[in-house]
């Protein structure tokens, strides 16, 4: 079982190591931020471009589907038409009149429903063109900012994963309060959890330790926090001598 100046020590390792992860993830800045959203956008460009072809290709079936009933009607209106001439009785040419007038005004109705699809559809194909050219863009943009990444990435790679190893050696010597506190505080406090006691400060929030306190963290029995901040306390001579796996 550890002691709790070892404890101490796993604990001033650690935040040493997480601190040298985050300059890691720090050095590529942005760029994952950049790739992400470039994804993303276009990602949502391309469902936009998928759902105005299938507009597109709705359309010209609907199109080709009116035109073939038009068709129909205009034969139809045809035979109504050469009926007039056999007509016998009011009746009849009164019943045949309104099929001709109703014909008529399902041709015209479906030459209106084929001219707004043409329009429809041209203006679709204007949209897809500037869709395709703004998906061309961004396109290049993600390449080019994935490379930057890749270097970047590249660059750091070996160091993160020594990192993470050691970080993961550390982790599994830290009874397991130990290291929930430690993340607790770590998340609240932007990364840093551990701090020496620096000319009689605090060295995250800088404010001044009692007397009492200072020779309380000395003697590493237990696990003291800053009053003010909250973070761990250890004393300099810890971090001179952190433990490295």
């Amino acid at each position: 079982m550890s002691t709790m100046k070892e404890m101490l020590e796993f604990l001033a390792s650690l935040q040493e190591v997480d601190k040298k992860l985050f300059y890691l993830e720090f050095s590529k800045g942005d760029l994952p931020k950049n790739v992400a959203r470039l994804k993303e956008s276009l990602e949502k460009l391309i469902r936009q471009i998928e759902s105005l072809k299938k507009t597109t290709e709705k359309n010209e079936i609907d199109r080709r589907n009116t035109e073939n009933l038009i068709t129909a009607a205009q034969e139809k209106l045809k035979k109504y038409q050469n009926q007039l001439y056999d007509v016998t009785t009011n009746k009849e040419y009164d019943a045949i009149t309104h099929e001709i007038e109703m014909k008529k005004k399902e041709i015209e109705e479906g030459e209106t429903a084929v001219l707004n699809l043409f329009v429809e559809n041209d203006k679709n194909k204007e949209s897809l063109s500037e869709l395709e050219n703004d998906k061309e863009q961004l396109e290049k943009d993600l390449d080019s900012k994935e490379k930057e990444l890749n270097v970047v990435i590249n660059a750091t790679e070996k160091e993160e994963l020594e990192l993470k190893h050691q970080r993961e050696k550390l982790v599994v010597r830290l009874s397991e309060p130990f290291l929930r506190r430690y993340e607790r505080i770590r998340k609240a406090k932007s990364g840093i959890a551990v701090v020496p006691i620096t000319r009689d400060a605090c060295g995250g929030c800088f404010k001044s330790i009692p007397p009492q306190k200072i020779v309380e963290v000395e003697k590493l029995i237990e696990l003291i926090q800053c009053d003010v901040c909250g973070r761990i306390l250890i004393p300099e001579c810890i971090v001179d001598h952190k433990t490295v796996l």
